[in-house]
């Protein structure tokens, strides 16, 4: 492949807009994928290339030319479990598999703290940690470099730059989603991904550091 390009799946998401104005200030070459003419609208204003693409159909297409791939897409918290299936299971998969057919060099899943052990998760969050557990080990079982990102609660706070990776000297159960956007970036900007699982909180150690240990 040549000039480096990463695919931002999951684009219009709270994460994954943040992520993109700030590639956007870091001129990181991305390619936002949406999947409505109203969401085009929004990047094109930002000055965001668009391809559409949607994870519930067709949308292998999208990582045509593109050498990274971030995934940040979710069903949100306002729908039922069969659309997490689709979209945070399914969706997932389908672009782990698209990865391994176009040689993808560094695939960012942005997945969930604890994913783990989904029965510790409350019922009403159960399917969701299910559909990250096996998202995430399906990426574990490729042969894609990759980095899997994994935020506690996610906050609207302003980005504080620092995170914390060990949730049991954490001192909040947090992470802004500002810090995780950055945390997306500086592993787009650290080189490969080399198959790090990294839990996210809000914290005290700077990002840079975390990725260019």
């Amino acid at each position: 492949m040549g000039q480096k390009r990463t695919l931002v799946i999951g684009a219009h998401g709270k994460i994954g807009q943040l992520f993109c104005e700030r590639a956007q200030r870091s001129e990181l070459s991305i390619c936002a994928m949406v999947r409505s003419a109203e969401q085009r609208e929004y990047f094109e204003r930002l000055g965001t290339p668009c391809v559409m693409g949607d994870l519930e159909a067709d949308f292998a297409h999208a990582l045509d030319d593109c050498t990274d791939v971030v995934f940040t897409a979710g069903s949100g918290g306002h729908t039922g479990a069969e659309k997490t299936i689709l979209v945070d299971l399914y969706g997932a998969l389908r672009s782990i598999e698209a990865a391994e057919e176009r040689g993808i060099e560094h695939f960012v899943m942005v997945s969930a703290l604890r994913c783990e052990a989904p029965l510790s998760a409350p019922p009403g969050l159960r399917h969701y940690m299910v559909a990250k557990k096996l998202a995430d080990e399906h990426l574990m079982a490729s042969p894609l470099p990759h980095t899997i990102l994994r935020p506690g609660l996610l906050s609207d706070e302003a980005p504080s730059g620092m995170v914390c990776t060990d949730p049991g000297r954490a001192t909040t159960r947090s992470i802004s989603r500002a810090n995780v956007a950055h945390c997306i970036l500086t592993a787009l900007e650290s080189g490969g991904g080399n198959g790090r699982t990294i839990d996210l909180l809000d914290g005290a150690t700077p990002i840079t550091e975390v990725f260019h240990a």
